[in-house]
């Protein structure tokens, strides 16, 4: 199933969305502007700017629609969404952690559980500089050691208690 991105980036529209990162299979014109399509399982980094608010939003596509999975403005269908800011200054810090990522690792080959670990670090519940290299190596590790089934199994059997 395709998953398509709005991408509107016209001086006289109020509304800007843009790829931060994300491969699209393909590029095609809608009415209000280019519209990009992902296959099912590609992650995607997409910031929509209105005024003076900035989102940012990282998921990942689906094979299906499912109605309960998230809902993103600009994006349909729905997607599993991994995390999302809501300011400019994280979104900028999302942006450099994208080019960091690509310069170290791709980071579409990185589990969804990494993710979801960096939304909490920048949601200002952890302190960043002690926890991104940690898990930065831990997800790359795990990646090397045979992909997203072992990652996310390894993590889970680590946290159970005795």
């Amino acid at each position: 199933m395709n998953t398509a991105v709005q991408l509107r980036q016209s001086v006289s529209d109020a509304i800007h969305g843009e790829l931060v990162y994300g491969k699209p299979r393909a590029l095609v014109s809608g009415k209000l502007g280019a519209v990009a399509l992902f296959s099912s399982g590609e992650l995607v980094a997409y910031r929509i700017r209105h005024r003076h608010q900035t989102r940012l939003f990282v998921f990942r596509t689906l094979e299906v629609d499912d109605r309960l999975a998230a809902r993103i403005p600009g994006v349909r269908p729905h997607v599993r969404l991994l995390f999302d800011v809501h300011s400019m200054g994280r979104a900028r810090l999302v942006r450099g952690l994208f080019a960091h990522l690509r310069r170290v690792h791709e980071p579409a080959d990185l589990p969804d559980s990494f993710f979801v670990r960096i939304g909490v670090v920048l949601g200002g519940r952890l302190p960043a500089h002690k926890i991104l290299p940690t898990l930065l190596r831990r997800a790359i590790t795990m990646v090397a050691m045979g992909g997203r089934t072992i990652a996310v199994a390894a993590h889970v059997s680590a946290k159970v208690p005795p």
